[in-house]
């Protein structure tokens, strides 16, 4: 009966010594790693940017690919969100959601694993000359008490995924910058959109011109009425020919309102989709819709629409070699 009680003493003394202890302990925990990756920042800034492409490089993925993700939100940036859920319990249930960012310097997001862990992440991306930039993968957030103790293995567990994952981005990357384009097969979600039908003769400086045109016509009827965008400037191609370039000019928004002028308003439904990401010059996106055109013949997949492109930055802006233009194929 003495050694039960000296062994009760025992262990209540060490639980009370472990509390104790508990109380102290950080509940801070910063999980940081980094990489050079030789390519524009513009490109490795969509492959975060756009959460469509996580699942080409983040090793979350991998680990279930019959999970389940559900994109909310703008196509890209501020407020763009995914939920996941899968059955494995290594990969869970949560919620990643953009709440800040800047173009081609860094992305801040959030992410929740099931309902109650939430971190703030960052990726911030510094470019060390005119082909390389350092990618930096940040996670910070606080642990609840007893879970205070796993403070000591989420860096050496959470950190070797973040090494695989920006391994992964960098390879992604290099690869883009070495063959000009990227393939993607998913799913582009409706998408309500302002317009304006035009056309001009094919050349480079009339589209040129006629685009600047028609798209600061949108621009201004979508400031008058306070709309929103939901993604990047887009082009539905209607005619290509040696002659004539046919298009309607897209501002994709939250909302529509009554059209004005030769200003319409409508919808681009959601299809499953070739996603083709151009790096490079838009004098050279013949030869682009070339390899398209091969891929597709080459995998036995039939185009069921116009092709559109989505203009990821501003030509006036950025050079040449880091112009990113995207080219969906409704399947």
């Amino acid at each position: 009966m003495k050694i039960f009680k000296g062994l009760l003493i025992v262990i209540v003394v060490i639980f009370a010594l472990f509390l104790f202890v508990t109380v102290f302990l950080p509940s801070h925990y910063s999980i940081e790693r980094k990489i050079e990756i030789s390519a524009p920042s513009t490109i490795v800034f969509y492959l975060i940017d756009d959460f469509r492409n996580w699942r080409y490089w983040d090793t979350w993925w991998n680990l279930d690919t019959n999970q389940k993700r559900i994109y909310s939100g703008p196509l890209f940036g501020v407020n763009s969100a995914f939920t996941w859920q899968s059955k494995d319990k290594n990969v869970g249930s949560g919620t990643v959601k953009i709440v800040e960012d800047k173009p081609f310097e860094y992305i801040r997001f959030t992410m929740t694993f099931g309902r109650e862990l939430t971190s703030n992440c960052s990726f911030r991306l510094m470019p060390l000359d005119e082909s390389k930039v350092l990618v930096s993968w940040r996670m910070d957030g606080e642990l609840k008490f007893l879970a205070k103790w796993f403070r000591f293995f989420l860096d050496k567990v959470i950190g070797k995924d973040f090494e695989i994952g920006l391994q992964n981005i960098k390879k992604l990357s290099e690869n883009i910058v070495r063959d000009g384009v990227v393939f993607f097969k998913d799913t582009f979600p409706e998408m309500k959109i302002i317009y304006i039908p035009d056309s001009t003769k094919n050349g480079q400086n009339e589209i040129a011109k006629i685009y600047s045109i028609t798209y600061e016509e949108l621009m201004e009827f979508s400031n008058k009425h306070n709309l929103k965008y939901t993604g990047n400037p887009i082009s539905i191609i209607r005619t290509y020919s040696d002659n004539v370039y046919s298009f309607d000019a897209c501002l994709p928004v939250d909302s529509l309102v009554q059209p004005e002028g030769r200003i319409k308003i409508g919808t681009i439904p959601q299809s499953f989709v070739l996603r083709t990401v151009y790096l490079g010059s838009y004098r050279s996106l013949s030869s682009v819709y070339e390899k398209i055109h091969k891929y597709l013949q080459k995998n036995m997949l039939t185009p069921k629409g116009n092709f559109f492109e989505m203009y990821f930055t501003d030509p006036q802006m950025v050079s040449d070699r880091e112009n990113i233009t995207i080219i969906y194929c409704p399947l």
